[in-house]
This record gives structure tokens, sequence and C-alpha cells, in this order.
């Protein structure tokens, strides 16, 4: 390989490192603060195509050694380009295949607990539970360690033995808490009420306008003698009358009549009784939709309504218990003398019924979770939340510890290209994998405050006494606990590095999720 081959794999290492530690500061912020499933979809895409980038730069470095042994001759630039390509491509695919058959195996129960972990997930991240044997310092869950500790959470949990029964007694009270919080609480939701209210008191003006007279006989004398005259008046300044009107003008006329009440089309000029009856027909229809458009909820209002009567007719109610999602228990009024009595009547009412409906989900049998089931795809989403996270931390983690190796080895073979006396250059692997051995054995036997604490080690048991007796299941569950430390330490002791790459060097790149920095 060509020193100027090496400096450019130095330069392209040096900007994905970049790119890759902030984007596992920022990868730490969003799994680490119970995101939705769209936000950890999104932050999936950014993982998974730097993922494909760091086989990409392994695969251009181990090609152009390869071309350098051939005398440059072979393999062809394009086809390296062609090569890397695809194998950042065939990472990116086999990562998202391995997160999707993970989430697909995940079995009912599995399925119908990943939704009550996430719950408790969300409440830990809101500060409305604690957890007994963990830190009870207010601020942990803003550190570094205690937002890989969230992250880890549900893949631990999961494990938890009677975990439903441990939580069953809070899930209402939870999820009235999750409710409360994505109506932004009852100031939030206050403002979609005022709204309402708004638009109610346009109703209202509307049904002022178009409530129809006392006396509707009086109104069609009045409308029909009123067009009589103004049709005698027209004619008047062309010094016609009825009976006079020339014969060449009468189509005209009859047509500028006609325009105006709906009178036949052979109507005769001068008569008057059927000129009357078809302007008491208009004046009827449009009195008649008048009172046909005075509904609400699909109840008639009666007329003469004032404003406070109006909003408390059970039609006008209904509507605004609908636009608002409101129980049918509730009765608002136009205004609140306080913030108390708005959320006593009805915020706090809302969010109870709409709690208990989502409770139902939470209280399904397992067969509701099965293939076909009326929740499956509730559970599978909540079973992605479970997993993605630590998935997600682990190959970030790998992905920076790795090229970290492979940019020391390509320092050092650098240097010794200025040297005069080179060192052989099969030695050169031991400057790799030196790093990530030390990388290894620092990240199994480093600790912190949640991997110390009595909570992560009875989880952390959990997950062993979870596996089965089989000597696969045992190995399998050894090497999730043992990738599960790594990720609670590594992100603990790199968060500050990572985040000081993203806010200096990147300045500050959110990586399309600027909510989730807490």
């Amino acid at each position: 390989m060509k020193r100027k081959h090496a400096i450019w794999l130095v330069v392209l290492t040096s900007i994905y490192l970049c790119v890759e530690l902030a984007f596992n500061a920022r990868l730490l912020d969003v799994v680490g603060s119970a995101p939705d499933a769209d936000t950890v979809h999104h932050i999936e895409i950014f993982g998974r195509s730097l993922s494909g980038t760091a086989v990409a730069l392994l695969v251009l470095q181990l090609m152009l050694k390869r071309r350098a042994a051939s005398q440059w001759r072979s393999p062809g630039l394009f086809r390296i380009g062609l090569t890397c390509l695809g194998a950042a491509g065939l990472v990116y695919m086999g990562i998202q295949s391995l997160v999707d058959s993970l989430v697909r195996q995940a079995t009912p129960e599995m399925r119908r607990a990943s939704m009550s972990i996430v719950l408790v997930q969300r409440a830990l991240v809101g500060g409305q539970v604690q957890l007994d044997g963990l830190d009870d310092d207010p601020r942990l869950f803003q550190r570094p360690e205690g937002k890989a500790f969230l992250a880890l959470f549900p893949a631990m949990a999961v494990s938890v033995e009677r975990l439903d029964d441990k939580i069953r007694d809070v899930k209402l009270e939870l999820l009235s808490r999750a409710v409360s919080d994505k109506l932004k609480g009852p100031k939030g939701f206050y403002v979609h009420y005022e709204k309402a209210v708004t638009e109610t008191r346009s109703q209202w003006t509307r049904y002022q306008q178009a409530k129809g007279p006392a006396d509707p006989d009086e109104e069609i004398a009045r409308q029909q003698e009123k067009a009589w005259n103004d049709y005698l008046s027209d004619l008047g300044q062309r010094g016609w009358t009825p009976s006079t009107v020339p014969g060449y003008a009468q189509d005209a006329v009859r047509r500028k009549v006609r325009g105006r009440a709906p009178v036949p089309a052979d109507w005769a000029l001068n008569d008057e009784a059927t000129f009357r009856e078809a302007v008491a027909q208009q004046v009827r229809r449009r009195m008649g939709g008048a009172r046909d458009g005075m509904k609400a909820g699909g109840i008639a209002l009666p007329p003469g309504l004032g404003w406070e009567a109006f909003f408390a007719h059970a039609g006008v109610q209904s509507e605004l218990r609908k636009k608002l999602g409101l129980p049918a228990g509730v009765k608002l009024l136009p205004a609140y003398a306080t913030g108390e009595a708005f959320e006593q009547g009805v915020f706090a009412p809302m969010v109870k019924e709409l709690a208990r409906k989502e409770l139902v989900a939470y209280e399904a049998p397992v067969k509701a979770f099965e293939p076909g089931g009326a929740y499956v795809k509730e559970g599978e989403s909540a079973a992605r939340a479970v997993i993605v996270p630590p998935v997600a931390l682990f190959f970030s983690l790998m992905g920076a510890v790795g090229h970290m190796a492979k940019l020391l080895y390509l320092l050092v073979w650098l240097g010794l290209s200025f040297s005069p006396r080179k060192a052989p250059v099969p030695r050169l692997w031991l400057v790799p994998v030196g790093v990530l051995a030390s990388a290894v054995v620092v990240l199994s036997v480093a600790t912190n405050g949640v991997t110390e604490s009595r909570l992560y080690a009875y989880m952390h048991d959990q997950v062993k006494a979870s596996s089965g007796d089989s000597l696969g299941a045992k190995a399998k569950a050894t090497a999730l606990t043992v990738a599960l430390h790594w990720v609670a330490v590594g992100q603990g002791y790199g968060y500050p590095v990572n985040e000081w790459v993203r806010v200096r060097i990147l300045n500050g790149y959110e990586f399309g999720h600027e909510e989730a920095k807490r």
C-alpha cells in the first residue's frame, strides 16, 4: 500500500470516527429517553448507514493492500468502489434483517411483557417512578451511565420473573401519566379547549344570524310586496306597466324577473298572483334552509338561545366532547374560573377514561399477542423498542472501537514508512489486536454506579436464570450479559468524549433529533 493511500485512509477513517462518535452520543440521548417508534426507526437508519460505512472503509483498506501486492494492476478502481458500496449495502440490510428477525422471533409472552416494560421505562425517564436498589440521585438518568441503563433496561427487564405481577397495581397510574404527558398536561390541553370554544362561539354567531322571523306569514307578505313593487319600479323607469310591455321586450323582462323569483317560463307579465306565489315559495325555502341549519350533534336547536344556553345544549356538548375526545359524562362550560377547576372537571376525567381504554391492551391475555391476535402489532412495536436500543448501541460502540484500532494501525504504519529501518509489516497486526484486547479487558472489568447497584445485579442474574439449561442457551445468555455490560460501561465512559466531538467538531449536529437532548 502506498503512503498516499494510507494518508487518505487515515483521513477517511478520522472523518468516519468523528461522525460515529458524535452519533453515538446522540444515539445514547435518544434511546435513553424512551423514544417512540418513529424516532427509533429514524435513528436506526443513521446507525445502519454508519455501520455500512465502517465495513466499506475496512474493505477499501484490504482491497488497496491487495492492489498494491499485484503491482497496482488488480483489482481495478471501479471494482474497488463497487465492492465497497456492495459491502456497505449488505451490512445495512444485514443489520436490518437481524433486528427484524429478533422482533419476529419474540414470543407472545415477550411482546406482552415488552408493552409494560416500555411503559415503566418512560415513567423512569419522566421521574415518575423510582426503582429500589438503584442510585437515588435525581440526576442519575441525565448522566451517561444512567442513560445507558435506561436504554438497556427493557432488554434486561424482559427476563425478570413475574414482572407483570410486580407492576400490575401501578399500570393504570403510569398510563394516566403517559396520557397526560402526551396531551402536554392540563395547560397543553387547555389550548385545544380554547380553540373549541372559539369555534363554538362562531357557530353560535351563525345560529343567531340564521334564526327565522317570529311571524313567517308576515315575512312572506313583506317580501311579496317588496318584490312586486321592485318589478313595477323597473318597468316604470322605461315608461311601461305589466300590461304595456312591447312584444319585442317581453322575453328580456321575463328573464330578468326569473333571475329574482322562480316564475314559470311562460309567465304572463301581468300575472301578479303567480308572481307572488313564486316569491312565497322562494322565501319558504330560504327560511326552511335556515331552520335546517340550526342543528348541533344531529339535534335541532330551538330559536332564541343565548350564548350560555347554546353552549349547554345537548347537541353542542356532544360535538364538543367528540372534538376534544372527552368521555360522555363530561359537561363542558364556556369558561372556567381557575386552572384547577378545568383540570378537575375536564382534564382528569378525560385522562382517566383514555388510560382505562389503553389498559385493556396491557391486561390482554397472551393469546392476543400471537400472530393474528388483536394486539400483535402493538406487541411487535414494543418488542422493537426493547430490542433496537441495545443492538444499536452495541454496533455503534464496536464500530468506534474497531476503527480506533484501525486508525492506530494506519498511523503506526505511516510512522514506520518514514523510518529508514522499517519494522516487518506482518507484526503490525499486533497493534489493532492489542487495542481491541485492551478494550475488551477494560469493558469487562470496569464498573460504574449503575453496574454496581443491587438492581443491576438482580436483573443481570435474571437474564442468566431465564436462559434455560442447555449449553447453547447458557452461552447465549452469557454473551448477552457480557454485551450489555460492555455497553453500560463503555457508554458511561465514552459519552463525554463523544459529546465533545459532536458539539465541538460537528458543530452540535443533532442527527435529526433535537428534541431528544435532555
